[in-house]
């Protein structure tokens, strides 16, 4: 007889980005495992990317259940600071105005631990409701947004469930969560939360081993599943023209700016390196990153294309000849690995990935020999290896020769899952 999981998830198809894929795989290999999912989301999300296509990937069988949520970006929708906090991308507090001050005070403290909080009362009754009528071995709760596992921290207290918490991303660790201007009371508060879901759930998931180890100090049920890739590769045609490519969003703090000047001193040495180049920004890109680059001799060498769909963003990641990543160079942001390097890997495109000298990226690009990884401190490296890559280039291929991509496969992933959910629900 298959078990049953109730998986309370914010993000959900017709939801963009990369918030929704880890939960949208793992719910369509789960039945392989004899684990039936169930879905319960938000009836009436305002999610800041959509991208309909990923509608397709849902099984018509899942057994989705919803509740309303309160949306504060409904409220105030044509805010552009508050959408800057819905998509993650909050400035420095140097650089914010004072509207944003206030604004990003407010937000952190008084929404703990996140906007999403007003869902969780009415999620906490309408779920309890449901349980009594329905048998669940198992509730998973994934965050972020984090207030969905106090959501799974009050169920547990009032019902004694099996409970699994998945942090897609650390919590007191989020590199932007003291932009917020954050209150010495509501930092501890923020711990504490994120303490008792850690120290009160069955199990616990992260995507990252620097995450693992730190968690692993507070509560000993900390298991790693990193993210991963599903689709499966197709021949196609790879780019005529020596095309750099970062797909995704690119804010100002991930703007590499020695790698822009790299570039621009190989072009103004090499008219032919000029003539081949062409850099793709696909996604969200910064009007500062734009700006900067527009005063670059290479400027006529660079597009951008809108946020496109995840079908899409992976043609262009096969196509091209190099895939960027870039990183932010603080110390937070290595406690998560970004999603798409996984897709990354899978393209079969060598990648050129720039972050901070603790970053997992580095070894698992060094595990996987997909491609290279420098930190912001590595010019003299870097122009080498794009010098390499060009060389490469020119002889007709640059070489690639990934192995062991297959342990990021998403089925394969889920089968570590399905191994926790096991054990917590025995």
């Amino acid at each position: 007889m298959d078990k049953k999981v109730l998986i309370i998830s914010y993000y959900w198809p017709p939801a963009g980005g990369p918030g929704v894929q880890r939960w949208m795989k793992f719910v369509k290999y789960l039945p392989e495992y004899n684990i039936k999912p169930i879905l319960y989301i938000p009836e009436n999300p305002n999610y800041p990317i959509y991208d309909y296509s990923l509608n397709d990937e849902v099984s018509e069988k899942l057994e989705i259940i919803k509740n309303p949520i309160t949306e504060i970006s409904n409220i105030i929708s044509n805010s552009k600071s508050l959408n800057l906090i819905r998509s993650g991308n909050i400035p420095n507090p140097k650089e914010q105005s004072l509207f944003q001050r206030l604004l990003f005070f407010i937000r952190g403290n008084l929404f703990i631990p996140d906007m999403k909080i007003l869902w969780k009362n009415k999620s906490i009754d309408f779920i309890e409701n449901y349980l009594s009528k329905t048998k669940i071995d198992v509730v998973i709760t994934t965050g972020p947004p984090h207030s969905l596992h106090l959501i799974g921290y009050e169920l547990k207290k009032r019902l004694n469930i099996k409970w699994i918490s998945d942090f897609r991303d650390p919590w007191v660790n989020l590199n932007y969560l003291n932009r917020f201007h954050l209150l010495p009371s509501v930092k501890r508060r923020h711990k504490k939360l994120r303490d008792k879901v850690l120290i009160n759930s069955n199990s616990v998931i992260v995507t990252s081993e620097k995450l693992k180890k730190l968690y692993k100090e507070i509560a000993p049920n900390i298991f790693k599943i990193t993210n991963g890739y599903d689709y499966e590769y197709s021949t196609v045609n790879i780019d005529s023209k020596f095309s750099i490519s970062h797909i995704g969003s690119l804010y100002p703090e991930r703007n590499p700016k020695y790698l822009w000047d790299i570039i621009d001193e190989i072009c103004i040495n090499n008219e032919e390196f000029r003539s081949n180049l062409q850099i793709n920004f696909i996604g969200n890109t910064s009007e500062k990153i734009i700006k900067y680059l527009s005063n670059k001799t290479f400027k006529s060498c660079v597009k951008f294309f809108d946020y496109v769909d995840y079908k899409r963003a992976i043609e262009f990641m096969c196509s091209s000849q190099i895939l960027l990543m870039v990183e932010v160079n603080d110390n937070d942001s290595s406690y998560a690995i970004p999603g798409k390097l996984f897709d990354y890997l899978n393209s079969k495109r060598p990648i050129i990935a720039i972050g901070p000298d603790n970053s997992e990226v580095n070894q698992i690009l060094y595990d996987t020999n997909a491609g290279k990884f420098f930190n912001y401190n590595e010019s003299i490296n870097l122009k080498l290896h794009i010098e390499n890559l060009y060389n490469q280039y020119e002889m007709g291929s640059i070489s690639y020769d990934a192995k062991n991509i297959s342990i990021y496969r998403r089925k394969n992933l889920t089968e570590e899952l399905s191994k926790i959910i096991n054990k917590v629900s025995s």
